[in-house]
């Protein structure tokens, strides 16, 4: 139900596709997850899928090294941009798996275990499951930092700068 893009999805989809930086404000209902979501999917679909690094290969076979990470401050955005990402992705070779603390997380490590290549996450459970070995970010090639300054405000500096640091 695509007719004609809004105008942060006419300005921010070509500069995602160009593989350059972005950083944008608008308004709710706007259509900034798509803006974000649809280029890199379609990046994603146009570079591949990269194997393991080297180094891990046949190590562990359950640690997920996906391709994109979008960092929410609240469980509530994670599961909307995953709901998004989930329509986006539908009938494709790309998987994407949601992240968040205040449920179970054997369930959470269960679907990690089935794959994925992009994880919407909080910036708390996913060091969780970095410290765990669930997860590997050195195969990262697009990164969203939505809601970043509501990231900062709610306290999750440390954990964000942790997250950048792997």
């Amino acid at each position: 139900r695509y007719d004609k893009p809004t105008p942060v999805q006419k300005h921010a989809i070509p500069i995602i596709i160009s593989g350059r930086d972005l950083m944008a404000c608008a308004q709710t209902g706007s259509g900034k997850t798509a803006a974000f979501l649809l280029p890199i999917l379609n990046q994603m679909y146009e570079l591949g899928i990269p194997p393991p690094p080297q180094s891990t290969r046949g190590y562990n076979r359950r640690k997920q090294y996906p391709l994109g990470l979008v960092l929410a401050p609240t469980r509530e955005l994670a599961t909307q941009i995953f709901e998004e990402a989930k329509k986006f992705a539908y009938r494709s070779r790309m998987r994407p798996a949601v992240l968040y603390g205040g449920n179970n997380t054997s369930d959470q490590m269960r679907e990690l275990d089935r794959g994925c290549n992009l994880i919407v996450a909080t910036p708390g459970r996913l060091e969780d499951m970095i410290t765990r070995g669930k997860v590997c970010l050195d195969n990262i090639r697009f990164l969203v930092l939505d809601e970043a300054d509501r990231m900062l405000d709610m306290g999750f500096k440390e954990s964000v700068a942790t997250i950048m640091n792997h």
